[in-house]
């Protein structure tokens, strides 16, 4: 099961179960084509007054991006780093591809967001998989549709910011990555994280699916679905908080995307550039 849930504050801990595992994939899912549509990949970055207060990250000597991401990717830990690697791979193309056998018209109905989320999760864990068990051959094929989309990028979107309680979230991004946004505006964000408890490196992946529930002209208003995997259980994590919060919406005008939530504890402040197209 997927932990929902929020970010870290303080030096005491509780004591940290076992890894969540994903949700048991379902038959039936999306077989895909090579689409020539290329991806985006950016990692964003904060630039935010260096005076302000921010979580605090690991800084020092940090691990190259390519250790980094090839140690989040073991398991059953499903990055944005593996979506990003996934779609560039062209093993997708859009969330509509992932969810109900590509049906775009059941895509978007009423249906539970946490119910969209999920199957889109599962069925981006499947491909995982799917790609990791490739051949030589076809691991050469994925590559080079892989490098063809880094080479010929069309989106540049990016997190402007990002502060959970006043804490600079962005500076502890290692990955992030954005779907294609669908017809009705709908999109999927997810991001990568590296921090530190204690002198202990810790990492998380977060998922914000963005649901159009309305819209009129270049303004859209979003249901948030957040959702959250960790290596191992930190409820103090403001993300794993964040990730907890219900009915979270979100306003969409131009290129630009708002969250903003204020609670008794918690407040979250998420500024996006889809740059959609």
């Amino acid at each position: 099961m997927f932990i929902t849930g929020s970010l870290l504050f303080g030096l005491d801990m509780p004591e940290m179960p076992e890894m969540p595992s994903m949700p048991t994939v379902g038959g039936g899912f999306y077989t895909p084509s090579f689409p020539t549509r290329p991806g985006n990949k950016k990692t964003p970055s904060d630039s935010e007054n260096s005076n302000e207060k921010s979580e605090i990250v690991l800084t020092e000597a940090l691990t190259p991006e390519s250790t980094l991401n090839a140690a989040l990717s073991k398991g059953n830990t499903l990055t944005a780093y593996d979506i990003s690697s996934l779609y560039d791979s062209g093993l997708f193309s859009d969330i509509s591809s992932l969810y109900s056998g590509g049906s775009a018209s059941n895509y978007n109905t009423s249906t539970s967001t946490n119910v969209v989320l999920q199957q889109v999760l599962n069925s981006l864990n499947e491909l995982k998989k799917q790609q990791q068990g490739a051949s030589a051959k076809e691991k050469n094929e994925l590559q080079a549709v892989k490098t063809d989309a880094e080479t010929f990028k069309r989106r540049e979107p990016s997190i402007l910011r990002f502060k959970i309680n006043g804490y600079n979230i962005s500076d502890s991004l290692t990955k992030v990555f954005f779907s294609e946004t669908e017809p009705d505006g709908t999109f999927l964000l997810t991001g990568d994280r590296r921090y530190f408890v204690n002198q202990q490196v810790r990492t998380e992946t977060f998922y914000l699916l963005f649901k159009t529930m309305s819209s009129n002209g270049s303004s859209i208003t979003y249901k948030v679905q957040p959702s959250i995997v960790q290596d191992s259980k930190n409820e103090n994590s403001y993300v794993y908080r964040l990730a907890n919060i219900k009915n979270l919406e979100a306003e969409k005008t131009g290129n630009l995307v708002v969250m903003h939530f204020s609670g008794d504890s918690l407040s979250a402040d998420l500024l996006l550039d889809i740059d959609s197209k």
